[in-house]
Parts: structure tokens; sequence; C-alpha cells
């Protein structure tokens, strides 16, 4: 799913770099976001219930494949009707894992005095909590009387948004974290919340992730319970202190944003949305709409998350190849090779505007890293390829068709 904007570039890259790999996979497009938004008004009517980021189309590919590769999209605030095309497909295949690594790369460092190690994997619920989308406004009159708290409100202009945790909620994805710590040998895992004040959501939040905890005292994990606004500063103080971290939607949502930005940025920041029944992996950057099709986006953070996409696919080999040819690729630093964004934020270059090297182009010298083979006729061939398989054009786009 090439998403909106930029988000076709990014993809083009990625796809270009796992075209080098030669890979056992057959891919199969589908498309979402604000195209799609636009192309239902056009076909239905500004205001038909029928109009939507997410055709049908899509759903059915999701329900039919093993994983899913999306690149960004773009959603527009104040549009009347419009709905997140992620916040659906979380909701509708119940994808309750929200893993958002965030690990020093070679050639980029962190901003933080002594440079420290940093490799942290983020686990935030990802279909409850604020995010439930239980809102109301205005508040209906009986909302008033449900809670004494609300009585200093009564007679003003009120929005209210429900912050729902259900008890399973909480254990699945505390239990999801602590299950990849004991697969991967990490030996603690934190839990951010805020049960000192907001005690019954965040309380059985806490509750639970003491629970769950006790079970996974006999593999040598430590627990350790934290209020999510001293992981904020402790993250910046130690971050070579945290491993894995599991949170509540809203406080993992901003967490992981900072982690991502000790890191490198969301340029950088690779995401899964994973349930029972679907994956799909998406970077944590946005669509970039004024660089839309200009080839200027750092494609590192799409790559980084194709790579999370083989590792839930059980093809850990490959995968490792890629983080190691970025590695090799920022370290080197080239000419030709980088983005204006890591010429300009990491290597000081005043130059940064003309010596950037183009999306594809990077990509490009991350996919020559893992096949040296790939290049002239063969590269052209393969650049071709990808540039079709995300061609942007209303033709192209597939959802909505009769």
């Amino acid at each position: 799913m090439a998403g909106d904007d930029s988000g076709f570039d990014m993809m083009e890259g990625a796809l270009l770099v796992l075209e080098s790999l030669d890979l056992p996979i057959d891919f199969v497009r589908a498309d979402l976001g604000w195209c799609m938004w636009e192309k239902s008004n056009q076909k239905y009517g500004e205001g038909d219930q029928r109009c939507n980021t997410v055709p049908p189309e899509t759903l059915e590919s999701i329900r039919n494949t093993d994983a899913t590769l999306m690149a960004s999209i773009t959603s527009k605030s104040g549009v009347k009707g419009f709905r997140s095309a992620i916040l659906q497909l979380r909701q509708i295949f119940d994808l309750y894992i929200n893993i958002r690594p965030s690990k020093k790369l070679p050639g980029i460092g962190t901003p933080l005095v002594g440079d420290p190690d940093i490799d942290i994997v983020m686990f935030r619920e990802n279909t409850e909590d604020l995010y439930s989308a239980v809102e109301f406004h205005p508040l209906p009159e009986n909302m008033f009387d449900l809670h004494k708290g609300m009585d200093r409100f009564r007679g003003r202009d009120v929005a209210v948004s429900w912050r729902v945790f259900s008890h399973d909620g909480c254990e699945r994805i505390i239990r999801a974290a602590f299950e990849y710590a004991k697969a991967t040998g990490r030996k603690t895992v934190h839990c951010g919340n805020k049960a000192n004040v907001i005690r019954e959501t965040d309380g059985m939040f806490k509750r639970v992730f003491l629970e769950v905890a006790k079970e996974y005292e006999q593999y040598g994990i430590e627990a350790v319970e934290q209020n999510a606004d001293a992981i904020a500063m402790w993250l910046i103080k130690n971050p070579q202190d945290y491993s894995v971290v599991v949170e509540s939607n809203v406080f993992g949502d901003i967490l992981s944003d900072e982690a991502s930005q000790l890191t490198g940025g969301l340029g950088f920041s690779p995401s899964g949305n994973i349930g029972a029944n679907a994956a799909i992996f998406e970077p944590s950057s946005g669509s970039v709409p004024k660089y839309a099709h200009k080839y200027r986006v750092n494609p590192c953070g799409m790559i980084l998350t194709s790579k999370m996409m083989l590792e839930y696919l059980g093809l850990n080999e490959p995968a490792a190849r890629i983080e190691k040819a970025i590695g090799e690729v920022l370290t080197e630093s080239k000419p030709g090779t980088l983005t204006y964004d890591i010429l300009r934020d990491f290597r000081g270059d005043p130059n940064w505007e003309a010596n950037a090297a183009s999306t594809i182009d990077m990509a490009a010298a991350i996919a020559g890293k893992l096949n040296p083979s790939f290049t002239g006729e063969t590269l052209e061939a393969a650049k071709a390829k990808v540039h079709q398989m995300c061609a942007w054009d209303a033709a192209s786009l597939i959802g909505f068709d009769e």
C-alpha cells in the first residue's frame, strides 16, 4: 500500500531494496488514504456514506495476504466525514500491538552527551485508551449526572473523550511485551503509567502489568514500573537503561516519538501493527505533502519497516542484511548517497540542498550493498518495475471500482 504523497516515493525505495534480494514474496497492490478519499468523493459525491479512506478492495487484499507493507498516508483535519485509514485498520483487524523500535544506527549516533548505546523496543497498545474514538460534543445532558466530578462543568460547552481500558486489552499487550523479551533474551520490561493520578484506567494497566510480570520471573526478566513522565525524563538522561517498554496507547505514542528522536528522528523510525489475523507495517514518519513525488524524503524508515516485515515472515537473514547495508551507506557517506535531511542534520553540510541524493538514489546505494550486481541495466529495470508498482496516477489507483 503506497499511501499518499511522498509515501509513494518511500515505497519505491523500499521495494527497490527488496527487489535486490530476490525474495520469495508475491506483491499485490492495494491503496488507501487521502487519494482514496478523493476518489470515493468523485465517484459517489461528497457526503455519501460510502466515501472512505479505505476501499473494500483493500480490506479484501489485507485479509488474503500474509503481511502488509504500508507507506505514509495523509490525514487532514476539519474534513467532514473523513476517517483515518490506519485507525480504521487497527480497529477492523484488531491490530492491538504497535511495535516501535528505536536503535542507534552507525553514522547517525544520538544527540546525547556520551553517545550512549540505544536499543529500545516500545510496545504500545493500539486499539483502546483515547484512541477508542468514543467522543461527545456537545455533551448529552444525562452525561453530567454520571459522575460528581462533572458538576463543575454544568452549563458550559464541553467536549468529552472516553479513555477506555479493558482488562484483556491491557493483558494481551503486556504479555506480548514480555514474550518478546523472553524470545529475544532481553532482561527488563518497563511499564509507564500515571496510576498515581489516573487511578482507574492506569491503575488497571499497572495492576495487570505486575500480575503478568510474576509469570516471567522464572526467565530472569525484571519488571520495572514507573510513571510515564519519569520515563520521558530518564529516556533523555539514561536511555541505555531501557530495553522493552510497554505503554497504553497515548503514552506509548508520545514516548515512542521521543525515543525515535534519540536515534535519528522519525525519518529512521519503523513500526508494525500486529494482531492475531493480520500485520501491517508502516513507517512512523508522515507523508510530507510538500515533497510529494519529488524524491526528497529519507527512505530509511520505510526500508527498516520492510525489514520488520521480513522478520515477521521469518526471513531473518535478509532482514539482518538490510540493517547492515543501511549502516554501511550511512557510515561511508559517499557523495550522491544521502538525502538532504541526513546531510543537513547529521553531517553539517552547508551545501546540503545541492549535494543531496534523491530518495531512489539512496535506496539504490543500499540495494547495491546487498547485491553488488544490482547495477546498470539490472538496476534501471528494477527502478522502472517498482515505479510502475507505485504509480500514483488516477488510472493506477485500486479501489471503489465496480
